[in-house]
Order: structure tokens, then sequence, then C-alpha cells
């Protein structure tokens, strides 16, 4: 994929997956470089510390994926990540795999961690958001089925999940709101392969448009990021 790209991710730190985990010895093994479980174990609060590590290497694999021509073997502890501006409530660094280096960041927004990582362009011209799953006026009530029937065929053809089918939904209407193009025209979608090997590529009118976008989503929260592009850079 040409021209800047952007990936995110959400961990809800109130999901019962993400409670004890800093304390798995064999799975901080298989997560985390020697350096970082270190910056961990002395971290304030090693459990959120522990997810930010996590939800950076998360927020970059999904650059390198579209980076390259085909996404590498995810294997977390080969992604590392050097942290350069610490706060309580934000983390700010890079992420380096194979000689790759990804700017990223990471903020504490409530209950979740919001991960954005980017090449060839500026971390703040991406564009966030993030919400709980029950989303807008009455929720996401309705049945997958129904919802699927928002999207195109080849749309459809990438979601598995309620919260897959959510999160693309809302990154669809920011994607028109930053290409100021009706979301009628646009298209989410992913080339056949396997699921979480795909990554998404935004159509308008059936065509390449001018903007990335990344999806997430974990526990009760979806988070989606969007990056225009140089149209003549596609």
């Amino acid at each position: 994929m040409r021209g800047p790209v952007v990936g995110n991710d959400v961990v809800d730190l109130e999901d019962s997956r993400a409670l004890d985990k800093h304390t798995d010895a064999r799975f901080l093994g298989r997560v985390l470089g020697t350096a970082e479980r270190a910056r961990m174990e002395a971290a304030a609060y090693p459990r959120t510390e522990l997810w930010a590590l996590w939800a950076a290497k998360e927020a970059a694999y999904k650059v390198v994926s579209k980076l390259r021509a085909e996404p590498p073997v995810f294997a977390h502890a080969a992604f590392l990540v050097e942290w350069t501006d610490v706060l309580r409530e934000r983390w700010g660094g890079s992420v380096t795999y194979d000689s790759v280096r990804i700017p990223v960041r990471v903020e504490r927004q409530d209950s979740i961690l919001h991960a954005v990582a980017i090449a060839g362009a500026d971390l703040a011209a991406a564009v966030l958001g993030a919400e709980p799953l029950a989303g807008p006026p009455g929720g996401w009530g309705e049945e997958l089925e129904a919802l699927l029937a928002r999207f195109t065929p080849r749309e459809a053809d990438a979601i598995h999940s309620l919260p897959s089918a959510a999160v693309r939904l809302r990154a669809r209407a920011a994607l028109a709101v930053a290409l100021s193009v009706e979301e009628s025209s646009l298209e989410i979608v992913c080339d056949p392969g396997v699921t979480g090997r795909r990554p998404p590529r935004v159509l308008r009118n059936g065509l390449p448009a001018p903007a990335d976008v990344s999806l997430s989503h974990h526990g009760a929260w979806i988070a989606w990021a969007v990056l225009l592009q140089n149209p003549l850079g596609r």
C-alpha cells in the first residue's frame, strides 16, 4: 500500500482477559522483550504498562502489514517498543520491527487504552474514534444479519462478528466526513485471505480512495483510525 498508512488498537482494561496477564510469566515471555518486561515490572501500574506495550505492538503490526506485500507472522516479542515521552495517561515513542521504525502513541481514556501508529505522516494527522459497543442511541441491538444489509457483498465478506460490523460502520462514517463525500460511495474492503491478515482498504465508487483506515475492537469497545492520503501518491 502506497502513501502514509495507519494502524490502531484498543484494549478494554475492564475485560476479564486483561485483568491478570501481568502476573503470567509464560504470557510475558511470549509477548515482551527483556527490556520491555523490566520496564513493566518497574512501572507504578504494571498491568496498565503491559497493555500499553501490547497496544503499541498491535498498532505497529497493522502498519507493517500494509507496508509489506504480505503481512508477516505476528510474534509480539519481535516488535520492540521504546518510550520517549511517558506521562500518567499517555505513552509516546516508537516500535521497531526488522529495521523498520514506526512512531506510536498510546493514550488512556477512561477504561481503555487506544494506540495509533503511522508510517509516512505525523501521528497528529490521524482522525481517531472509540466508543463502547452500546454506541448510538438504542445501542447496537440489531442482529448481525440485519447489520450486514448495510454493507456491500465485498464489504460483508470481511465481517465476522457484531463488533467487526459496528466498527466498520463508525469508520465508514468518519471517512465520509474526512473525505467530504457521501458515505454511500465508500466501502471498506479486505483482500481474500485469512481473517486477521487482511488489512482493510478504502474504496470510493469501486476505486481506491485517498485514505487509509484501521479497525480494532476488544471487550466492550470498538475503535478506529482514519488517515487522509495524497491522491497523487496512490
